[in-house]
């Protein structure tokens, strides 16, 4: 009998542990098929990556997001004025800084210039659209918390981030370049709003129809399209400890200082602040924001200010190489505080 008791006990521990880390395995399975074979995500081959992500991907998320969400919630999380501005100075105050702190100390370190570029360009970026959504909805954090910080943020880094690179870097590109403002509302603001209509008309939709796996495929997909972009990432130009630097200084600074789980000077005492105001569903959604870099829309930045350069591989390296970091830290933090 006992051990009989002993072999249920480690299965059930075995399903427990699949089930709250499961979603992260998957996560680590799509880098490993992508290493294997690139050419299925990245873009202009078999499958168009960024068609799928951009017209499929990204709508489907946020229909399903406007499931989820009451008017009444989403008005209290955009009432949250301190919230936002929080979020938005962290994102394109704190974190520009930061990165330009790092570069300023790494140059010491003979890493190469123009991959410290790329990287400062990649820190004044605005969230993704739709990963942190899912990762939301992964850990039941707030979903109004994160669709409306993650529009706020995404719109104002828009006009934002091409003044910060010019700011930094001294490489100019004209607002808007390459951002079709009317195609992100239909990929967004349109999906949304026909599921918050239909959420009024027939409540607990999504229960009842079970959508909470939906997103999270769509994000595996979306995931497998990034890991082959950075599979097929020209680093024709640098040199393997550079490639490895950029890994591993996304991976202290992003867990440290986005993560907020153990920088201690800056965003301990930020973390500190915010739990004594903010529950923490609320906090987990904002945290998600925070942790994440559009690549969608770096790329275009990048190709307006570097157009024809030299140094365009090196520039662009980090914007291939630190979502998939970024990605896979922010997946394993919401199967940790998954419930």
């Amino acid at each position: 009998m006992p051990v009989e008791n002993q072999k249920k006990f480690k299965h059930r521990n075995g399903r427990e542990l699949w089930n709250r880390y499961g979603y992260f395995v998957l996560m680590l399975l799509c880098m490993f098929l992508a290493s294997i074979q690139p050419n299925m995500g990245s873009a202009n081959e078999y499958i168009n990556g960024h068609i799928l992500v951009w017209y499929i991907a990204v709508p489907l998320t946020y229909l399903e997001a406007g499931l989820i969400c009451s008017p009444r919630s989403l008005y209290s999380a955009a009432r949250n004025g301190y919230l936002l501005c929080f979020i938005l100075a962290f994102i394109y105050v704190l974190m520009p800084l930061l990165a330009r702190v790092g570069s300023c100390l790494l140059v010491f370190a003979n890493v190469n210039t123009w991959l410290l570029k790329g990287m400062e360009v990649f820190y004044c970026m605005p969230p993704p659209l739709s990963v942190s959504l899912v990762l939301t909805r992964l850990s039941d954090a707030d979903m109004s918390t994160s669709v409306v910080t993650t529009l706020v943020s995404h719109f104002v880094g828009i006009l934002v981030s091409p003044l910060l690179l010019y700011l930094m870097l001294g490489a100019s590109t004209s607002l808007l370049v390459g951002v079709n403002l009317q195609e992100i509302a239909c990929s967004t603001l349109v999906p949304f709003g026909v599921g918050l209509t239909f959420q009024m008309a027939f409540n607990n939709l999504h229960e009842k129809f079970r959508t909470s796996w939906f997103p999270q495929v769509l994000l595996l997909v979306s995931a497998y399209h990034w890991f082959s972009e950075a599979v097929t990432a020209d680093s024709s130009a640098l040199q393997a400890v550079d490639i490895l630097l950029c890994v591993l200084i996304d991976m202290g600074f992003l867990y440290y200082s986005s993560a907020c789980l153990g920088q201690i000077l800056i965003t301990g005492i930020c973390w500190s602040l915010c739990s004594r105001w903010l529950s923490k569903a609320i906090l987990m959604a904002s945290l998600y924001t925070i942790m994440h870099k559009s690549v969608g829309l770096g790329g275009w930045i990048l190709r307006g200010a570097y157009h024809g350069s030299a140094h365009g591989a090196a520039v662009n390296l980090p914007l291939a190489i630190l979502p998939v970091a970024q990605l896979l830290l922010g997946s394993l933090l919401a199967c940790w505080m998954a419930p």
